[in-house]
């Protein structure tokens, strides 16, 4: 039970920063694109779509663990009712 909890610990921080790099890519892309600075702003946009892509495929990947420890948990427990 210890090692899931530090599994879904390190999914929830893999998440928030991916999400966390999707929100500073728009502002510096932002800052960018006012600064009249197009190149980079290029950058920061590929730079949002690859952070988004991967913040989805994270926040997918822990939604999947959390219900796969549901299911372990429900059969556990059906196992110790049938026991006793």
């Amino acid at each position: 039970m210890k090692n899931n909890n530090v599994q879904h610990r390190i999914f929830v921080f893999l998440e928030r920063l991916w999400l966390s790099s999707a929100i500073l890519s728009v502002c510096c892309m932002a800052y960018f694109l006012i600064t009249k600075d197009n190149d980079s702003a290029v950058f920061f946009f590929g730079f949002f779509i690859l952070s988004s892509l991967l913040y989805l495929m994270r926040k997918r990947q822990r939604a999947r663990f959390e219900a796969q420890l549901k299911k372990k948990e429900e059969a556990e427990h059906k196992s110790n009712i049938q026991n006793n």
